[in-house]
């Protein structure tokens, strides 16, 4: 029942596809589910901080988790380093820096699975591939990958607050 559930899934697929699911130990197979939490209001208590999926866990849609996880660790090292105030002032920083970004990149991977794994609707999750397929939606998925590299200054600048 599953590999005929992916041949449907992917019947549009090349031939090669079609192979592969031919070739899957059915037994082997695992569904689990895609979850991510809702975006949090704050990332630190005290002297405590919290980073990467502790503090933002998003679906793997967008590919983010280890990047953002990355980036926490480098803006909250930075302000750590350069802060003459306190570590709280550090983890204040650190939180305005990155509330944000991880907000947004948790909510669009959000809106992303629910396109990808359309359970209301196939003719969604069928119209986002096809468009996959279009050398213009190419071009969209490159300016995307730029937009997001460009949208914060990183590493933070330490004098900021």
């Amino acid at each position: 029942a599953m590999r005929d559930e992916l041949k449907q899934i992917f019947k549009q697929f090349p031939e090669g596809v079609e192979r592969l699911i031919d070739a899957i130990d059915v037994k082997k197979l695992n569904r689990i589910p895609i979850c991510d939490i809702d975006p949090l209001d704050k990332y630190y208590s005290g002297r405590v901080v919290l980073i990467g999926d502790a503090a933002h866990a998003t679906t793997p849609t967008l590919g983010q988790g280890g990047c953002q996880a990355m980036e926490d660790a480098e803006v909250l090292s930075s302000f750590l380093i350069s802060t003459n105030i306190s570590v709280v002032d550090a983890l204040d920083r650190y939180q305005k820096y990155r509330m944000k970004r991880t907000h947004e990149m948790v909510l669009k991977a959000r809106e992303r699975t629910a396109i990808i794994y359309s359970l209301k609707d196939s003719s969604v999750t069928e119209n986002w591939y096809s468009q996959l397929k279009g050398s213009e939606m190419s071009g969209k998925i490159l300016k995307g990958i730029a937009k997001n590299l460009g949208s914060s200054c990183f590493p933070p600048q330490t004098g900021m607050s």
